[in-house]
């Protein structure tokens, strides 16, 4: 797991050596143990540069630093990421040609031989959490990729000349000056409706994220357009009638590929279905070498922890709980802010487990991320599929409407019409379940981004027969894509640590795919995702039957206490870029309300003002 960048183009009369030291300071949070930078001349007077900061995971040794070399090819690759197969790929590759003797036990290595073998017909055997960029100095060609599902992160920027920057994160390219600091529109439009920004568009103008599943090649002699191919889409493993006895067998050989690791291996764990099963399965799989960690606030007010412990006593786990007291949650809640790759109205969470677990001495961690999405685990893939009959959906709609013009402009009614008016599309109706701010509050409080906060396009080859498929899908490629795992992936590599997600892996996602909902969603009144909960043993079963619980930091006594003084700041740098709020009237709304939906939305509005202000982005 590492900070990878990329510049290609014609340097400055400094040349890219400055840019350089200026890439790995920016990302050296991300890779500690190693930090290196090549320069390679491309001729026509252009250059490509190379930064990597290491995060030791496989081969600790100098063997596995990066940029890594191909000795008989002259290749050379960055990567950020784990190929968890990677045994499997170097067997086969070892095969193919026995006369290549590896010079390390790093899976970087096996990336490297598996291109000068395959070429990109190396991508769909990959199983694992990847970006990477090659040169492949052979054909003079920057080869680009990413995995399947977009666990891992890359950005890039035009340059000029023709010229292009790639970076792990939106915030190096913003430090290093690669991009100009304004605000995207479609960014801050999305951010308005979903709490985050939705890719490809990034917080920077002129910014784009390099799609999941997806791979391209620039040429390093002359400008060109970049324009990514897809590997790799979900939809083409639904309904495959996979036989789910096979699921347990499934997910164990998915969690042993990702126990791999030269460093200690840590797990988080909650009072839920997900993370009890893959405890089930580590402490069968590494018995007496995994170590549970679980957070809590030490109010009383959940019993995530005394559950989480019962679960690892059971299984013989080492437990570790951390009770975040006040004075560390506002400390590092504050430091959760400013570690933000992009804005997000979530990831603080994130960020305080994961720094407290790391320093505990967990390098890599397993989380349970992607299960709610692949087996039907939040509540709206009962609730949202009774809408797709159109005749329900116009009685709704009209039923919606009424109630709207009972209320006036009351905010719950205009949610419901909104969502009654997006049926019977799927997609649509998923968009406004997982709306932050109503139309009628953009054009009140941020009447300078009206015009720019649009509806989300129709899927471009329609929705699966199944309603819990379209659900499914819009998961994937949304919340899932855009909040959760780029917050997991900031939150965590800020605090130097791996973040492994078990039930993302290539080959278990397209096995549940291809799994009928009638084998993998809830039946009646038996547990939430049954095939997940059958692998718990009988002694916890009791977990199966909890609602839906987890670490819930306290945002309205945040708001109202340590962090006033910062939304109030953050609301004047919004009213300066095109909104038009009162922060402190509605820090005496919420006073009242004591609403923590409200005050979710409003700690949104802090993360985006205290991310706009912390790196001088204008309109």
């Amino acid at each position: 797991m590492c900070g990878i960048a990329a510049i290609i183009g014609v340097p400055s009369a400094g040349g890219f050596a400055a840019l350089g030291a200026q890439l790995i300071a920016a990302l050296k949070h991300r890779g500690p143990d190693a930090q290196a930078v090549v320069q390679l001349p491309c001729g026509n007077g252009r250059e490509l540069l190379l930064v990597h900061c290491r995060l030791s995971i496989l081969d600790l040794s100098p063997a596995g630093h990066q940029p890594m070399r191909d000795p008989e090819t002259g290749n050379v690759i960055i990567f950020n990421g784990e190929i968890y197969n990677f045994a499997e790929i170097k067997a086969e590759l070892q095969k193919h040609s026995p006369e290549y003797a590896f010079r390390s036990t790093s899976d970087t290595e096996v990336l490297l031989r598996g291109y000068a073998t395959w070429g990109m017909k190396l991508l769909p055997k990959l199983d694992g959490m990847f970006t990477f960029i090659l040169f492949d100095r052979g054909r003079r060609k920057l080869v680009v990729a990413r995995d399947h599902v977009g666990i891992k992160p890359l950005y890039y920027a035009r340059q000029a000349g023709g010229g292009w920057a790639f970076a792990s994160e939106v915030r190096a390219l913003i430090k290093v000056d690669l991009t100009q600091r304004r605000i995207d529109p479609a960014a801050m439009a999305s951010f308005l409706r979903f709490g985050a920004v939705s890719e490809s568009t990034t917080v920077c103008q002129g910014v784009r994220s390099f799609p999941a599943g997806s791979w391209a090649e620039l040429s390093v002699d002359v400008g060109q357009e970049l324009a990514p191919v897809t590997y790799w889409r979900p939809e083409s493993f639904l309904n495959r009638q996979t036989d789910p006895a096979d699921h347990a067998a499934f997910l164990e050989a998915t969690l042993r590929d990702q126990l791999v690791a030269d460093v200690p291996v840590g797990l988080f764990l909650s009072a839920g279905i997900d993370s009890s099963a893959l405890a089930t399965l580590a402490a069968h799989l590494a018995p007496g070498r995994i170590k549970a960690f679980t957070i809590c606030s030490g109010h009383g007010t959940d019993d995530e922890a005394e559950v989480a412990a019962a679960t690892a006593r059971d299984l013989g786990l080492t437990h570790v709980i951390e009770v975040l007291t006040d004075a560390k949650t506002k400390a590092w809640v504050f430091d959760a802010i400013g570690a933000m790759d992009q804005p997000s109205s979530d990831g603080t969470n994130s960020y305080l487990v994961s720094r407290a677990s790391r320093e505990c001495g967990m390098i890599v961690v397993l989380a349970g991320t992607g299960a709610d999405e692949l087996h039907g685990g939040y509540p709206h893939f009962l609730s949202l599929p009774r809408w797709r009959n159109p005749w329900l959906a116009i009685a709704g709609r009209v039923a919606g409407a009424g109630l709207l013009d009972l209320a006036g402009r009351d905010t719950d009614a205009e949610r419901l019409r909104l969502l009654l008016a997006a049926a019977p599309s799927l997609r649509e109706m998923l968009a406004e379940k997982r709306r932050y701010f109503t139309p009628s509050w953009i054009a009140h409080h941020a009447p300078g981004w009206l015009e720019v906060a649009g509806e989300p396009g129709e899927s471009p080859n329609g929705e699966p027969a199944d309603a819990r498929d379209a659900i499914s899908l819009g998961e994937l490629s949304g919340y899932l894509l855009n909040t959760l795992l780029r917050d997991s992936d900031w939150a965590t590599m800020t605090n130097s640590q791996e973040s492994r997600v078990p039930y993302l892996g290539r080959r278990y996602i397209e096995y549940v795919l291809g799994l009928p909902w009638a084998a993998k969603g809830r039946k009646g009144q038996g547990p939430n995702k049954p095939l997940i909960a059958a692998t718990i043993p009988p002694s916890r079963q009791g977990v199966t039957a909890r609602p839906k619980t987890g670490f819930e930091l306290d945002f309205p006594a945040l708001l109202l206490g340590p962090h006033r003084e910062a939304f109030l700041a953050a609301t004047r740098c919004l009213n300066g870029v095109g909104f038009a709020l009162d922060g402190a009237r509605m820090l005496v709304d919420l006073r009242v309300s004591q609403s923590r939906k409200d005050a979710r939305r409003l700690w949104s509005l802090l993360a985006l003002g205290a991310y706009l202000e912390r790196h001088r982005l204008a309109r």
